[in-house]
Formats: structure tokens, C-alpha cells, sequence
């Protein structure tokens, strides 16, 4: 099967959906939701960079100062 755009989209959302089944998962975002007032959209990428231990998003990009 040749990789293409399509396919790999597919996956992620597979991957995705799965990931966001969880009610622990469902449970941290319905909590992020509720006490910072943003979309379930946000609250889920924030979970997600959690997960990949990634800088939230409002820190991107700025130094860190040790």
C-alpha cells in the first residue's frame, strides 16, 4: 500500500480516537475545559503535548531562564 496524505491522516485520527476513548483522558479534558474556560479542542491538544512532553503552547518558543 503506497503512503499518501490520506493514509496517514486516517491513521492519525484512528490513533486520535483511540487515545480519546479513555475516561481517564475524557475526565482531564472535561477538568482543563471547565477551569480554564477554553474550547475541548485546546484542552485536548494540551493533553496531547502533555503526553509527547512537549512545551505547552504558550511557552513556545521563548527561552528559559535557569
Amino acid at each position: 500500500m503506497a503512503r499518501n496524505s490520506t493514509t496517514k491522516t486516517e491513521l492519525e485520527n484512528s490513533a486520535r480516537e483511540k487515545i480519546f476513548s479513555s475516561p481517564v483522558v475524557l475526565a482531564f479534558v472535561r477538568t482543563v475545559v471547565a477551569r480554564r474556560g477554553i474550547s475541548e479542542t485546546e484542552a485536548r491538544q494540551i493533553y496531547l503535548d502533555y503526553i509527547n512532553r512537549a512545551p505547552p503552547a504558550e511557552n513556545r518558543g521563548r527561552c528559559e531562564v535557569a
